[in-house]
């Protein structure tokens, strides 16, 4: 058993060389093997090779390199990350991810964590007893992953054209691990220009409107989500040109415009600062609305945008209706409005509006 290589993790060829590097200065024999899910579509990725005995031993070098360990702040990275499952939510954010890279001359990187085999969950420290029933687990699980992740990728480069694929070079990493620590994990260590994922995943329950796992990164990570419904067309960046904030006039509301402002711009798309007026002071909302529109209309001379006030008691409502009836394409929340995202995301409201069949949802910190 112990000449028995298995896969330690599948990455893009520079981060498997230090991979390499990493695990022979602890005296961990590896190899890396290249691997071709689509022919002259994706030569980027290798699959880095070990053997059984090494497992217990290689798995945290792996994880620190990917993230799990380092904490330092990174300056953001020229990438564009895509979490994937296989499923038809991670396929249009994949497509919507490959045209945002695209257009601002970007790298995509795929990445897909595989549920850890039991072994893995033994604490380093004890003394590990290898069952050949669990390696061969493994191995079943790793070959069941790579014909998911090949017929995925058929999917993907059926709907772009293969001329734009291979210019782009898209890289992808497959690793052993819990998704929402491994995502999370790596955007620590490797943080992107945007994460663009699928709303919910293909483990989502019948009532979520929200997957666990969006949800996980969304709010804790400082990087911008794009959050993509499964009825997203998958040329949604070419019809790209409205984008609507929900404001109620706080403090870090001017923070917010000023970072979804500058977040947008390669974008060329209007951004609508709306406010739901609930029964208040109507007047007093149209001069605090006003003095914003000039406020912003001042720091921001090239950029278009509006200010809108409509009056609802219901809010998760009237944003819905607002953005059905005014063609809006994007919805922007922060990372502070916890309690406004819950509240459009509650199922109960939910199931009167439509806003989430289709509505990609742009989440920032600020």
């Amino acid at each position: 058993m112990d000449d028995k290589f298995v896969t330690l993790a599948s990455l893009p060829y520079s981060q498997a060389e230090i991979l390499r590097s990493l695990l022979e200065s602890e005296n961990i024999d590896c190899f890396i093997e290249d691997i071709d899910f689509l022919q002259d579509a994706m030569d980027t990725g290798v699959r880095v090779r070990i053997l059984e005995k090494d497992a217990r031993q290689a798995f945290p070098i792996l994880e620190k390199m990917l993230g799990k360990v380092i904490d330092d702040h990174k300056k953001r990275e020229n990438y564009i990350l895509v979490p994937v499952d296989f499923s038809d939510y991670s396929l249009n954010a994949a497509l919507v991810g490959f045209d945002i890279a695209e257009r601002l001359n970007s790298k995509m990187v795929l990445y897909h964590s595989t549920p850890q085999p039991e072994f893995l969950t033994i604490p380093y420290s004890d003394v590990v007893v290898y069952d050949s029933a669990l390696f061969l687990n493994y191995e079943m699980t790793e070959k069941a992953t790579a014909k998911k992740f090949e017929a995925f990728l058929n999917k993907l480069t059926s709907a772009i054209d293969s001329e734009r694929w291979k210019k782009a070079k898209p890289e992808y990493i497959v690793k052993i691990g819990e998704a929402e620590d491994d995502i999370l994990s790596y955007i620590k260590i490797h943080p992107p220009k945007m994460v663009v994922m699928g709303i919910r995943g293909e483990d989502a329950k019948l009532g979520d409107l929200i997957g666990t796992t969006t949800a996980a990164v969304i709010f804790n990570t400082k990087v911008p989500v794009l959050a993509i419904p499964e009825q997203t067309t998958t040329d949604w960046l070419k019809h790209f040109k409205t984008v609507v904030y929900a404001t109620n006039f706080e403090s870090c509301d001017f923070i917010a415009m000023d970072r979804l402002i500058k977040l947008v711009k390669p974008f060329e798309c209007k951004v609508i600062c709306l406010h739901v007026n609930r029964g208040n002071n109507g007047e007093l909302d149209e001069a605090m609305l006003e003095g914003m529109r000039e406020a912003l209309s001042e720091k921001y001379p090239y950029a278009a945008f509006d200010c809108r006030l409509v009056h609802s008691p219901n809010l998760p409502e009237a944003i819905d209706r607002f953005i059905q009836d005014n063609g809006i394409d994007a919805l922007a929340l922060t990372t502070h409005r916890r309690n406004l995202f819950t509240r459009l995301f509650n199922p109960s409201i939910a199931r009167k509006m439509i806003l989430h069949t289709h509505t990609p949802v742009l989440v920032f910190h600020a």
